[in-house]
């Protein structure tokens, strides 16, 4: 039985460029340990280094604390730093208990088959002593209890998900594998209110609600693991909820895969987070067939942002993938939203199997004709512990075999055509999301007859020398890629030969910009617009067309700055 005076660091890196984290699986684990009396709260430490760290100096930092056991959650962005780490740490010291969970665990499992065949040194004798699968609280408690009399080396009689090379005859036997069962929520007590999570200084916090998930989505860590759906107790959401307030709290992630699963829970949720949470900017992921006009009402009445995972409009793509699209549904729903005023955005994934660049396209074109406020875009990933990964080598999936995983190439979608939609995901990413377009992109487009997808990829190789991919999103100015839209354009509807409307298309870029950065940034603009303010926020102006052919131009200079209720707008002079 482990002593209380076992002193446990529980390890979750971060990416580079996070700032402030929220270390929630590290925080669940810890608080299972407290609860339970297997380690003293004043002996457990949860630690974020950035994966970009030196390892030595970490290594020599926590080993300060002379530990007995260290943890680490692993994900695809940090398993690589995760298992160096832990390689030092055994080779500095030997009788330091290192453990990991999280949804990169899988990935250690095939390293290990690998390793049986000879097939990858850098894994072929794992650092980590146990590693677990899915929702780990309950199993590291069981095996916290047991470990005193476990030898290193034998294998758990429970193997993980998938992994058939770890069998009773594998030759190497350094770390044992634990598949963990549902755990039973309410039982766990709350990771934030038993202070193991501080909220960041952002004031922006997770929040899990739920866990389970009954779809089946092939290339999802969800789509893999249990069906059942278990909620956190009422009570103890509604004191979580009360310190998010209390706390000051601006911003929640709600981490739940569907929220909006079961209809009337959401609309419940819904009323109490108007209630209690008025405040706060709610983050949730929805379903979009699951949408009616009752939840539709009640996102809009909340201070919220809704995120949709489309991931592809092709019927042979999405059955694949062991998904349904209806278009015709999925517009009539997106309209309940667009109806009630809710800032929505959706998911796409290119290099699904069965997916082409063109079809990539197509997706693109249908998602951005439905007024998203952003767009998500990633390439597959082809995740250890997947079905999808399990169903690669039928789908002729070539991807990386590290972290992150990334596909390679796809009989429908070659190395090439990867690299182009990579650029026009990039290119949509800075002008439209970052560039905050959703008000004027489709108006600005349909003068010229331009489709959105071919729109990027014209303008790709401008937005990378303007804007690398490489530059981190916050540290880019919407003022500076507010310039770079007007220039974009200036050259486009000149190149076409429609000069006259550009006095309206630039009204519409400049002012909506101004507007948003008096909301998001609480700046002050000062701007020459052509058309009356009137037009601009009746949105008479959208039809760009219509409207500068029945209309004179009105040049002034306004001012656009934040105020209590929203920006204020006031005319400075008329010219």
């Amino acid at each position: 039985m482990p002593k209380m005076n076992d002193v446990v660091l529980l390890v979750d890196f971060q990416t580079d460029d996070a700032e402030y984290t929220v270390p929630l699986g590290c925080a669940s684990i810890a608080g299972a340990l407290v609860d339970t009396g297997l380690v003293a709260r004043k002996n457990l430490h949860i630690l974020t280094p950035r994966v970009g760290e030196n390892l030595n100096a970490l290594v020599r930092r926590y080993l300060a604390f002379d530990p007995t056991i260290v943890g680490f959650s692993l994900y695809c962005w940090n398993s690589t730093a995760a298992s160096e780490m832990a390689r030092i740490l055994k080779r500095e010291r030997p009788s330091l208990v290192l453990i990991a969970g999280g949804p990169d665990a899988e990935f250690f499992a095939d390293r290990a088959g690998d390793a049986e065949s000879g097939g990858h040194e850098l894994y072929a004798d794992l650092a980590f002593d146990a590693v677990f699968f899915g929702p780990a609280e309950t199993s590291v408690q069981t095996w916290m209890q047991n470990r005193n009399t476990a030898t290193r080396g034998d294998y758990a009689s429970s193997t993980p998900m998938g992994s058939p090379a770890l069998n009773s005859n594998l030759t190497l036997k350094a770390t044992q594998f634990f598949k963990s069962e549902p755990v039973d929520l309410s039982k766990l007590s709350s990771p934030w209110l038993s202070g193991l999570l501080d909220v960041p200084k952002n004031h922006e916090v997770l929040w899990e609600l739920t866990r389970g998930c009954p779809y089946r989505c092939s290339y999802c860590y969800e789509g893999r693991g249990f069906t059942t759906v278990q909620h956190v107790p009422q009570q103890r959401l509604e004191s979580e909820l009360a310190f998010f307030v209390n706390e000051g709290v601006e911003k929640v992630f709600v981490l739940d895969p569907t929220f909006n699963l079961q209809k009337d829970r959401a609309l419940s949720l819904l009323s109490l987070l108007k209630e209690k949470g008025d405040n706060i900017l709610w983050n949730f992921e929805v379903r979009a067939e699951l949408l009616d006009a009752k939840q539709a009402k009640a996102f809009g009445d909340l201070n919220c942002s809704v995120q949709i995972g489309l991931q592809s409009i092709q019927p042979k793509v999405m059955e694949a993938i062991g998904r349904e699209f209806d278009r015709k549904l999925f517009v009539k729903k997106i309209d309940l939203l667009n109806n009630n005023g809710v800032v929505f955005g959706f998911d796409l994934i290119y290099g699904l199997p069965g997916d082409s660049l063109r079809g990539f396209r197509e997706s693109l074109d249908f998602a951005l004709s439905l007024y998203p406020n952003h767009l998500d875009i990633f390439p597959l990933a082809v995740l250890p512990g997947t079905r999808l990964r399990e169903q690669a080598a039928g789908f002729h999936l070539e991807y990386e075999s590290e972290p992150p995983y990334r596909l390679k190439e796809q009989p429908s979608f070659p190395a090439k055509d990867l690299a182009r939609a990579a650029k026009i995901a990039h290119a949509c990413d800075v002008f439209y999301t970052l560039g905050r377009a959703v008000p004027w992109f489709n108006a600005v487009l349909q003068p010229l007859d331009l489709r959105a997808s071919g729109f990027f990829q014209d303008i790709a190789n401008a937005v990378e020398a303007r804007f690398p991919s490489s530059r981190r999103p916050e540290d880019i100015l919407h003022k500076d890629i507010e310039a770079f839209q007007c220039e974009i354009l200036t050259e486009l509807y000149e190149s076409h030969e429609r000069p006259e409307l550009l006095p309206a298309v630039l009204d519409l870029v400049r002012y909506n910009g101004a507007l948003s950065r008096a909301f998001a940034e609480n700046e002050t603009t000062e701007l020459h617009l052509n058309y009356p303010v009137s037009a601009l926020d009746s949105g008479e102006i959208l039809d760009i067309e219509g409207y500068t052919e029945e209309h004179r131009a009105k040049p002034g200079m306004v001012q656009v700055r934040p105020g209590a209720d929203g920006p204020v707008v006031k005319m400075i002079r008329r010219e």
